[in-house]
């Protein structure tokens, strides 16, 4: 199969910048899922979630329309795999867009389905790097505890193992959310993670408020210390070359393991007391689709509907060059947005001048990584 390829001045000309199509988009394929963490932020009680999904048709037209500089999508939920026809999915944004890259986060609940998925595109697509986020975010029986599904640590590991042995364009990672349920216990879930189930890739993410989710404010500096300690840890480790996140022997996984590292810092500049530190450019690089089609800049800022791409006829950039986009792009600017969403952070590292010296080292192998 010939995808689609990005023209690289185009790209290079958006981000450093015209920042005006979407680089990624985190597309939310479905809110349906087999587990219930307890720190989720969808409203499962609603009956409303569930409803009006993008169908297949209407992703085929959304993916014909979403730029010239699209180099990655992030497939989440929900539980991704819940939708029979992510493989699909899959197939649509390699054919139809400039997409390089593909991120899935997922409970990893099903393993045949995720190893289906993994066989299947990377012989579709030849060139595409493939990356799975397996959430693990306790021991055994307390990730299926608080996750609510019986032998789902067994499940991961299971499907950790099957990803590792395709090929380098496979990359299983292993990430854990730092909570309130786990961060009294992280240092033992660290060890026997890397130690016990000889997990060698590992990143981590910490919880925030958002949806029908709030933190207890007596457990933020605790979910800050551990947060700390376990980013310090899977730096160390990292660059003893004892973990390997990403794909190290290419170059974009060189940059996205030293973006991680960058976004960990900046992530614990602003957790305890929020305060801005760079631009954000979501709503220009970087955006979000729900599962029934309604166009946002971020996750975080709910009350910014940019539009709805049933009512656009799925036009994707139609959307992103409106008025509305103009206007939260200017309120994300003047109000000096910020926040700990690392999707979001990824972008405002990667368009931003002053990360470059950092990033450019670590692809080269220079001082600095």
């Amino acid at each position: 199969m010939i995808t689609k390829k990005a023209n690289l001045l185009h790209v290079l000309n958006n981000i450093y910048f015209k920042k005006n199509e979407p680089v990624s988009i985190v597309h939310f394929l479905t809110n349906r899922c087999n587990a219930r963490c307890s720190f989720c932020f969808i409203d499962f009680d609603n009956p409303d979630t569930f409803k009006n999904e993008l169908n297949l048709n209407e992703i085929d037209l959304l993916t014909k329309n979403l730029g010239n500089s699209l180099l990655n999508v992030n497939l989440t939920g929900g539980e991704p795999f819940a939708r029979k026809d992510i493989v699909d999915i899959a197939k649509l944004y390699l054919k139809n867009t400039t997409v390089q890259s593909i991120y899935i986060t997922t409970n990893a609940s099903l393993p045949d389905r995720v190893e289906n998925l993994a066989n299947t595109i990377i012989n579709f697509d030849k060139n595409v790097e493939l990356t799975f986020q397996i959430s693990i975010d306790d021991m055994p029986k307390d990730h299926n505890r608080v996750r609510k599904i019986d032998n789902l640590f067994k499940n991961c590991i299971e499907t950790y193992r099957r990803l590792q042995t395709i090929d380098d364009r496979t990359q299983p990672i292993v990430s854990i959310t730092v909570s309130h349920e786990n961060c009294d216990n992280i240092e033992k879930i660290f060890n026997y993670l890397t130690l016990d189930c000889n997990i060698k890739s590992l990143k981590c993410t910490i919880v925030r408020d958002e949806g029908v989710y709030k933190i207890p404010n007596e457990k933020k500096k605790k979910i800050f210390k551990a947060y700390s300690w376990l980013t310090n840890n899977i730096k160390k480790l990292t660059n003893e070359k004892k973990l390997n996140n990403y794909n190290l022997k290419s170059l974009q996984g060189k940059l996205h393991n030293k973006k991680d590292q960058i976004s960990w810092e900046l992530v614990k500049k602003m957790y305890l007391q929020p305060k801005y530190i760079s631009p954000c450019h979501a709503g220009g690089l970087f955006g979000i689709i729900t599962a029934n089609g309604l166009v946002y800049p971020c996750e975080i800022l709910e009350d910014k509907l940019l539009g709805n791409l049933r009512d656009n006829n799925m036009n994707f950039m139609e959307i992103w060059k409106s008025s509305k986009t103009k206007d939260a792009k200017n309120f994300i600017i003047k109000s000096k947005c910020n926040c700990t969403y690392e999707c979001a952070l990824t972008y405002n590292i990667l368009g931003n001048w002053r990360y470059q010296p950092n990033l450019i080292s670590s692809a080269f192998n220079l001082r600095g990584f």
